[in-house]
């Protein structure tokens, strides 16, 4: 028998179609924010629908549910992500570049923050999604998180659970990965094993 006869191609090609996306599903926003008006800059977001941080200072990463930095001195990066958005943070001397996406409909912020929208840019470009889990390090004993390979991690993960995956989608074109969006901590289970969900 021909494996060719076992290919359903309209299945594929139907697959492939139903997870497209465009400006019609997503925003994607950046630009650039003063290190002085980062806090008046966060403020603006719905921070509520992105409640987990991860704050990546000189000296250590934290992972915390709804904060915001401490020492913007300090800080190198910085990533607030959720059902609501994923919005990320990076240092440029003494500004931060930031990348937001998250679901249609988001406009552009009030205030001197560079915001360039993808869309307006590449309004022709489609997106395949996917939905992805990652395993991550570390697993709870009694109140805290340990991992032997990197004994001095400071793991506080804001979830539940023996072992945490984190839960992202990932949108791709051409092959090549150009967005990725975090959206949440979940248990990981053994049956997991971080498979892709189309």
């Amino acid at each position: 028998m021909s494996l060719w006869l076992q290919v359903d191609f309209k299945k594929m090609v139907d697959e492939v179609c139903r997870t497209r996306c465009g400006p019609s599903n997503l925003t994607i926003l950046g630009g650039q924010c003063a290190e002085s008006d980062l806090l008046k800059f966060l403020e603006q977001w719905d921070l509520a629908a992105m409640p987990f941080r991860v704050w990546e200072y000189v000296s250590e990463v934290v992972f915390e549910k709804g904060t915001l930095p401490q020492n913007i001195a300090l800080l190198e990066r910085g990533r607030i992500f959720g059902e609501g958005g994923d919005l990320m943070l990076r240092r440029s001397g003494t500004a931060f570049d930031w990348r937001f996406i998250g679901p249609a409909g988001i406009k552009s912020l009030a205030g001197d923050y560079g915001t360039q929208d993808y869309w307006e840019d590449h309004p022709e470009v489609t997106f395949h999604q996917y939905n992805e889990t990652a395993l991550l390090w570390g697993e709870r004993n009694g109140n805290g998180w340990t991992e032997n390979r990197v004994a001095a991690a400071k793991l506080n993960y804001p979830a539940t659970g023996k072992r945490i995956q984190l839960r992202y989608q990932v949108f791709s074109r051409a092959g090549r990965v150009e967005f990725v969006w975090y959206k949440g901590f979940s248990e990981w289970k053994e049956a997991d094993y971080g498979e892709r969900n189309d």
